[in-house]
């Protein structure tokens, strides 16, 4: 469903998000927090180069903002970058050279409606440029880049379950092996040469625990054990050979994770870490100093993200 931007709660709704969390838990082991984001979202995205994560967009009760920070997480401390070229919720971005590309989601001009747009930020010269649309709209979805190019996977919009790949050299869009499993506010994550989509809403809404790796060398999908307990709105990353799936939300019931399953990858098992301090939904995330960063996201599960939006940012160190 597609989100929408209100200025207010009723007091029914409000009553609901104000009940839901009102403490949260210390930090659990292996989980630190650092220096929180000036203001808080979720449904905001994020891309990493290096120990820099780039943070942009989310909403937080309004519509979508076009904040853009890059957040060093060696020195952990932020810094505030030329905004982004429309206030954007849903949306993915990845870095790729010295690229930081946003794709699709909603805009604060034309909520509702998955967009094509894709803007690219030149990190040494600090300026944002459009580049070539993509073929079809998108929200909701993952972006991730290896070996030069930019892969758009999952998502609502047309045809949703075409992979996009898209090369900065040229310009072009082309498509690869078909997502096996079709969902959105799935989790894709990155050891270099695999890609990892996990968990995610299918269409028919019902929540997915789907674990399926792309080999970009070959161009096809493997479909592994899938993760403990489904979920979508969550986030991912691989860290050490393993790949660490934290958060999320169900639907029915309606309800926000604080989970952190862990995928070894050379032994293709789960198991469970430390879970995330407060559970969340709708966050950004990055591996980034050794360690897996959570940054910001909601409490409140489904339409209620935007409005229990968090400042917090978490890192996990093995």
């Amino acid at each position: 469903m597609a989100p929408h931007f209100l200025t207010s709660l009723t007091i029914a709704a409000s009553a609901v998000v104000l009940s839901a969390t009102l403490a949260t838990s210390a930090l659990a082991s292996g989980w630190s927090s650092s220096e929180r984001l000036e203001r808080a979202r979720s449904g905001l995205a994020s891309a990493t180069r290096g120990d820099l994560i780039y943070v942009g967009g989310g909403a937080a009760a309004g519509d979508p903002a076009n904040a853009f920070e890059v957040f060093d997480a060696a020195k952990e401390s932020w810094r505030p970058l030329p905004a982004l070229p429309v206030g954007l919720i849903s949306f993915s971005m990845a870095a790729v050279g010295n690229q930081v590309f946003i794709t699709g989601g909603y805009g604060a001009d034309d909520p509702g409606e998955p967009r094509k747009d894709v803007w690219a930020y030149d990190i040494d010269n600090a300026t944002w440029s459009q580049k070539p649309a993509m073929p079809v709209a998108r929200a909701g979805h993952g972006s991730v880049s290896v070996g030069g190019k930019l892969y758009v996977i999952g998502g609502t919009g047309t045809d949703p379950g075409r992979v996009l790949v898209f090369n900065p050299a040229d310009g072009e869009w082309r498509t690869t092996a078909a997502l096996p499993t079709v969902r959105r506010a799935l989790a894709i994550a990155t050891d270099g040469k695999t890609i990892y989509a996990v968990g995610g809403i299918r269409p028919d809404g019902s929540v997915s625990g789907a674990l399926e790796a792309l080999d970009t060398a070959s161009g096809k999908w493997t479909t592994l054990p899938a993760m403990p307990g489904a979920r979508g709105a969550l986030v991912a990353g691989v860290l050490d050979g393993q790949l660490h799936v934290v958060g999320g939300a169900t639907w029915k019931p309606l309800k926000t994770y604080a989970s952190h399953d862990v995928f070894n990858i050379a032994s293709r098992s789960w198991s469970k870490q430390a879970a995330l301090p407060s559970a969340r939904q709708g966050m950004a995330a990055g591996v980034a100093a050794g360690r897996l960063w959570v940054i910001g996201g909601g409490s409140g599960a489904g339409v209620f993200g935007v409005f229990t939006a968090s400042d917090a940012v978490e890192s996990f160190e093995p």
